[in-house]
């Protein structure tokens, strides 16, 4: 550990110079880049408070299933709630207020000694938790040496990241011991981290399937219904850099048997939206950032937009989800299906093995290996809405029969 300290200390410089590359690539906040380096940019309130972190979009929704029951066991609380990503933020931000002030977000800093010092004694959190796999050994001894408890909740180890770590633990450094209890997200997740520590590894389910309906703006799916009208169309969802391309070349050959096709194009990385245009050449497209709406000509509809997915999804019957026809680790399904949306998915979802093992035992989601495969299956839905509604129905008992994975994690703290 202290040589890993004295690195972290070492590469300040560098780290320093990579925010500010960040700040120009518009991947950090340059209003509150002092966050980073521990640096607090709100007040703590008097008594306890509870750290939660939780890296991106997917961590962050998840996350907020233990904010609520947080909330409800410990209502004298304040919860410190950090994230690392502005798309993150951007999300939590908007769900704040509903907290009345017992949430506060701050960026997480980087995991250099003195910058965690900084953030450590300002926030003095009694309980650390951090969520999936956000491991930053700096954070975490540092939040003990406090006198915090610390947990790691629905947490991922996948092989490659598995042998990696156990050299680390043959070399002595044991970062794994420093929880006072981890919550593995599947039985495979939890036999790779049962070697990595003495401590007991649990598993009560995983917690992305409790995760909160993501917001709808009503206002919003009425006007995209109406600009729809009777057409056919079909949902791509958080889509990665190289997806785009299978879904233009699967919009191309369905347009042969529905000539009127809108296509729906949700990247996950908004920003990319520039990139993606470039793709559309020579097909006739509208942006939602730009206020452009869907015409009966438009063929491609790039919702390159913030915290509408929960509209995007209330409005279409089922979606292709992104991250899954390259070797990415898919989405969390979960998200569209409890909103009456079902799933086709790519074959790369090693990030969500278990969830997607159990839907297509129950039939209750489609996988694909190909654009080929996918453009068949579109096919057959556009053709048959029964299709899709059976799987949804599915997929929607099987989230129902989950048990309150978040109460009984909650339940362990005290």
């Amino acid at each position: 550990m202290l040589i890993y300290r004295t690195i972290s200390v070492l590469l300040f410089p560098f780290l320093e110079l990579y925010l500010f590359y960040r700040v120009y690539k518009k991947k950090e906040d340059k209003k509150r880049l002092r966050e980073r380096f521990g640096k607090p940019t709100q007040e703590r309130r008097q008594g306890d408070l509870t750290w939660l972190h939780a890296v991106s979009v997917g961590e962050t929704n998840s996350a907020l299933i233990l904010v609520d029951e947080l909330l409800k066991k410990f209502p004298e609380n304040t919860i410190l709630f950090t994230t690392t990503t502005l798309t993150s933020a951007s999300i939590l931000a908007a769900k704040l207020p509903e907290f009345n002030g017992r949430v506060i977000h701050q960026f997480l800093p980087i995991d250099s000694l003195l910058c965690v010092r900084d953030f450590i004694n300002f926030w003095r959190p009694n309980t650390a938790i951090f969520v999936e796999s956000e491991i930053w050994p700096n954070l975490i001894c540092e939040a003990r040496a406090i006198g915090a408890k610390v947990f790691l909740v629905n947490a991922r180890m996948s092989e490659k990241s598995a042998k990696r770590w156990s050299i680390a633990h043959a070399l002595g450094f044991k970062i794994f011991n420093n929880f006072d209890a981890i919550f593995a997200q599947s039985e495979e997740d939890q036999k790779r981290l049962s070697t990595l520590t003495k401590n007991e590894i649990l598993f009560y389910g995983n917690l992305k399937s409790q995760a909160r309906d993501l917001n709808f703006d009503s206002n919003e799916l009425e006007k995209l219904k109406s600009q729809i009208g009777a057409r056919k169309f079909w949902l791509a969802a958080s889509t990665h850099k190289g997806e785009e391309d299978l879904v233009i070349q699967a919009h191309c050959e369905l347009k042969k048997y529905f000539p009127d096709l809108l296509t729906i194009l949700i990247p996950r990385h908004p920003n990319r939206a520039d990139e993606i245009k470039s793709l559309l050449t020579g097909i006739n497209f509208a942006q939602r950032s730009k206020n452009e709406i869907i015409e009966s000509s438009t063929e491609f509809y790039l919702a390159d937009s913030l915290g509408e997915l929960g509209t995007f999804y209330r409005l279409a019957d089922f979606t292709f989800l992104g991250g899954s026809l390259l070797p990415i680790g898919g989405h969390n399904p979960f998200e569209p299906i409890k909103l009456g949306c079902s799933v086709i998915s790519g074959s790369h979802t090693f990030n969500f093995k278990e969830i997607y093992e159990n839907l297509r035992k129950e039939n209750a989601c489609v996988i694909v290996e190909s654009a080929e495969e996918l453009t068949k299956k579109v096919r057959e839905f556009l053709g048959d809405t029964s299709h899709s509604k059976a799987l949804s129905d599915k997929a929607a008992k099987l989230v129902t029969t989950s048990e309150n994975i978040a109460e009984k994690i909650i339940n362990k703290f005290s």
